[in-house]
């Protein structure tokens, strides 16, 4: 009876790894506040994501108003390390609530410990200068601070991006473009590096999109950073949001070496 026994653990653990349980995250979408874009814009492609979210079952919520960033820090908090992968759509500026503005606090903001979990919790980013913040409320020092990379900058008007096969990949509406402001590669520092490089220059020095991670925590990714730009950023956001979370998986609560371990205790 025990080899039977055994036996059915085997074959239950034999079929265990094949088992795939993906990041049941959530996603947050904040245009109360937009820099580079107009709120009617951002509000369309916003409502754009939202659609193509909803059609693929993902959970999200729409903070559509100026007095919602309050509510906002408060779903970033409450989603900071708790397993899933969640992800926040910007809209050209970063709210004080989640990161007080003038670079008052360098180190340990709600934004920052956001993507400072092994969660792999991400900002997207559209419009402005990522973290730049309204009327340059955190100017280069929001980036910096939030990566701990001293000296990245996102500069370069209209700087050619030709979409990478990978980014024809994960999105399909991503066409080529001029960036405005498209993401330094060459100036990465650290634990950061490159995950999915969607669009980029002809050297590989400049990208938008782009996916990069800080070792195995959060994620930054810039999406089509260009003044008043009229392209289809919400539903660009959108497919990238699809592809990570469904290509994201969380390591299931039973691990196989908890369970080797309760099958030698039968033995």
């Amino acid at each position: 009876m025990r080899n039977i026994f055994l036996s059915l653990i085997l074959i239950a653990l034999m079929a265990f790894p094949l088992t795939f349980v993906f990041a049941a995250g959530e996603v947050a979408i904040y245009t109360g506040i937009t820099q580079w874009i107009g709120k009617a814009e951002a509000d369309e492609q916003a409502e754009i994501c939202v659609g193509m979210l909803d059609d693929a079952g993902i959970t999200n919520t729409w903070y559509d108003s100026d007095g919602d960033a309050g509510a906002l820090a408060d779903w970033m908090e409450s989603a900071t390390g708790d397993g899933g992968l969640d992800i926040c759509v910007l809209y050209g500026d970063l709210p004080p609530e989640i990161y007080p503005e003038g670079n008052s606090q360098t180190d340990g903001s709600i934004a920052e410990t956001f993507i400072e979990t092994t969660d792999g919790d991400t900002f997207i980013n559209h419009a402005d200068y990522m973290f730049w913040g309204l009327a340059g409320r955190n100017r280069e020092g929001g980036l910096q601070n939030m990566m701990d990379i001293d000296g990245i900058v996102m500069w370069d008007d209209d700087t050619p991006m030709t979409v990478t096969a990978e980014g024809k990949a994960i999105s399909p509406t991503l066409t080529d473009f001029a960036s405005d402001r498209p993401f330094h590669i060459d100036q990465l520092e650290g634990d950061w590096e490159i995950e999915i490089s969607l669009a980029q220059n002809d050297d590989g020095t400049r990208a938008d999109p782009i996916i990069v991670r800080d070792g195995n925590l959060g994620r930054l990714i810039p999406v089509i950073q260009t003044a008043s730009g009229d392209e289809p950023k919400g539903a660009i956001a959108a497919e990238i949001i699809i592809w990570l979370m469904s290509t994201t998986p969380v390591e299931p609560a039973g691990k196989l070496s908890t369970t080797w371990g309760e099958l030698k205790a039968v033995q």
